[in-house]
């Protein structure tokens, strides 16, 4: 199972997003098709972050795994695109959560 968590601030801005695990969804014997969306997601979060927006984010990936930090201080100018994005990718990832039960698992954090 996938598991995902996601961690708001006291603003209710997403600080921290972590994603590590394989769904382990193949009923044809195919492709996987939990993982390859989730991984989809992550990586077109990834690039937004890093190459669209230029976002000074703390990101580390690895195989089945990653983890996105929004640091505490940030300009507005880049503050509003980084929460676009985070919050687009958790919508789409309640999406497969919601449709792939047992797959994909979101755990929501204590807010710091």
């Amino acid at each position: 199972m996938i598991q995902v968590g996601v961690r708001r601030d006291l603003r209710g801005r997403i600080r921290h997003l972590s994603c590590s695990g394989h769904a382990r969804f193949d009923p044809e014997g195919g492709v996987d098709v939990v993982c390859a969306g989730v991984s989809a997601l992550l990586g077109a979060l990834a690039i937004g972050l890093t190459q669209v927006v230029g976002a000074p984010v703390s990101l580390l990936a690895g195989d089945g795994r990653l983890r996105v930090r929004v640091p505490a201080r940030m300009s507005e100018d880049l503050a509003g695109p980084v929460q676009v994005l985070l919050e687009t990718t958790v919508l789409a990832l309640q999406e497969i959560q919601e449709n792939y039960q047992g797959s994909l698992k979101i755990r929501w954090l204590r807010p710091r």
